[in-house]
């Protein structure tokens, strides 16, 4: 027959257990991007990925498994575009939307006045809880025809569900 460990002992092994996991902060969130689509009408009827040069670009996401408030951080990227270095973020088109609780997100994207340069975008939708990056989609999109050399695409004002 084995001894008994000393109650102490035992004692002193379940307070250095509990001190340890108090100390370890989990993060266990499932929220996430649920969807991103991209429209060339703000309804979504029918989801496209090529646009002429004087399209309006409209792009929804659904923020799902909200556990609190979080922000989807939107980028277009000049993936493939003349007079445009590659991969290139358009960084006056960046948007923000706060989401508190499950819902759906849209965005637009108005063309430059001589419309938007031929060649492949892409949409980026970046979901963020406090500093943590949570979730992350993107979608590529297409202009064909002619346009102007140089995107000064105009961002409209992103919409976001009212808070309840």
């Amino acid at each position: 027959m084995l001894p008994r460990p000393p109650r102490t002992l035992i004692s002193l092994a379940g307070l250095v257990l509990a001190v340890t996991l108090g100390a370890c902060s989990v993060s266990v969130s499932t929220a996430h991007i649920g969807s991103l689509q991209i429209g060339s009408a703000p309804n979504f009827t029918t989801e496209t990925t090529t646009f002429g040069p004087q399209d309006t670009v409209y792009a929804q996401a659904s923020a799902d498994n909200l556990p609190n408030s979080v922000t989807l951080k939107w980028q277009v990227v000049a993936e493939a575009v003349a007079g445009q270095a590659s991969n290139a973020p358009i960084p006056a088109l960046d948007q923000s939307v706060d989401v508190a609780t499950d819902a759906t997100s849209s965005v637009s994207y108005s063309p430059p006045t001589n419309g938007w340069p031929a060649g492949t975008y892409k949409i980026v939708v970046t979901m963020i809880d406090g500093a943590t990056q949570r979730d992350q989609k993107s979608e590529e999109f297409k202009i064909t025809g002619s346009g102007s050399s140089s995107p000064a695409p105009q961002s409209q004002e992103p919409s976001s569900p009212p808070s309840t």
